[in-house]
């Protein structure tokens, strides 16, 4: 085991969620190229385990856990500004229970959690998800068809009031990657 020094025990963790194609990977490669923020999107362990043990089992629920909460418990005794993106299904309560998990880690190193929901239309996430670059890093990324089916099965829309006070929606369909970019930055500077 090694340990961990501590940069600045008040890092900040930015939780980018929404519905799949939304622009959450995308946003954040954005951030992290104008911030001091890294960026640890959803496939980076999802892809990996979903090779090794299929969607939706068992084991890929168990280890994407794992893998998450030892990532985020190392970046917030780091110190570290990390932004984590998340498909939040607002259906079921292990979703906000995973979520208070990973801000009351952040928030036991002093550090801030804020929350930025994208949203856009089913139509413009569909027609997102069928461009190809989007599976270059993401092997397992929702396409068109499936990203239908999953607006069908899950419920992206968040309550309102939301949960937490530190937080903002922004709508992805008209607006470039930078602006949204620059509202985010705006608000965690």
């Amino acid at each position: 085991m090694y340990e961990v020094e501590a940069k600045n025990k008040n890092g900040k963790l930015l939780i980018i969620f929404g519905p799949p194609a939304v622009g959450k990977t995308s946003v954040g490669k954005v951030l992290e190229s104008r911030s001091n923020f890294k960026l640890f999107h959803n496939h980076m362990v999802m892809d990996s385990i979903m090779h090794l043990f299929g969607v939706g089992t068992l084991s890929e629920d168990k280890l994407s856990r794992i893998i998450r909460e030892n990532v985020i418990k190392e970046a917030a005794e780091a110190g570290m500004n990390l932004i984590f993106t998340y498909v939040w299904n607002f259906a079921k309560e292990k979703g906000k229970t995973n979520i208070d998990f990973y801000k009351n880690i952040y928030e036991s190193t002093g550090g801030e959690v804020i929350f930025i929901e994208l949203v856009a239309p089913l139509s413009v996430r569909a027609e997102r998800a069928n461009n190809p670059m989007r599976n270059v890093e993401k092997k397992y990324a929702p396409n068109r068809d499936r990203v239908l089916a999953l607006e069908d099965s899950l419920n992206f829309t968040s309550p309102n009031p939301f949960f937490y006070s530190n937080y903002i929606k922004i709508d992805t369909e008209n607006k470039t990657l930078e602006a949204i970019a620059e509202i985010i930055l705006s608000i965690i500077r």
